[in-house]
């Protein structure tokens, strides 16, 4: 556990409730790689019953990214100051992953099942 990170207590709890070996391993390696990020915070946040891993920037607490933990599968979500920052572009994203798929609010969304995933992910993403 990192030296007084937020929420960090919920990390190995929500490690636990993921029942797929692989999705878990995956959780960890993506948490592991935003500890290193310089350009982003991130956090677990619990809403209500969802379990939800943030990523903002510090100085202004805009949320582009997160990750919700599900038992057999990482949701991971580009929020919309992602889409609309250019940054990334959905038909690149629906390239690298079939699972990409937008939602009602004009977020993306992709489903990550293990390291590969997250290791695709991480590449696309480009982030410090």
């Amino acid at each position: 556990m990192l030296t007084a990170a937020k929420n960090a207590e919920l990390i190995p709890e929500w490690a636990a409730y993921i029942e797929s070996d692989s999705t878990r391993e995956a959780f960890l390696h993506l948490v592991g790689l935003a500890a290193g990020l310089r350009n982003f915070c991130c956090h677990a946040q619990r809403k209500g019953e969802v379990r939800d891993f943030r990523f903002y920037r510090p100085t202004t607490d805009i949320q582009p990214l997160a990750l919700i933990v599900n038992k057999q599968s990482l949701l991971f979500y580009f929020r919309l100051p992602a889409v609309e920052s250019s940054s990334y572009s959905f038909d690149e994203l629906k390239a690298q992953f079939e699972s990409a798929s937008e939602n009602d609010r004009g977020e993306w969304k992709v489903r990550l099942h293990s390291d590969d995933d997250v290791r695709r992910l991480w590449r696309y993403l480009n982030i410090e």
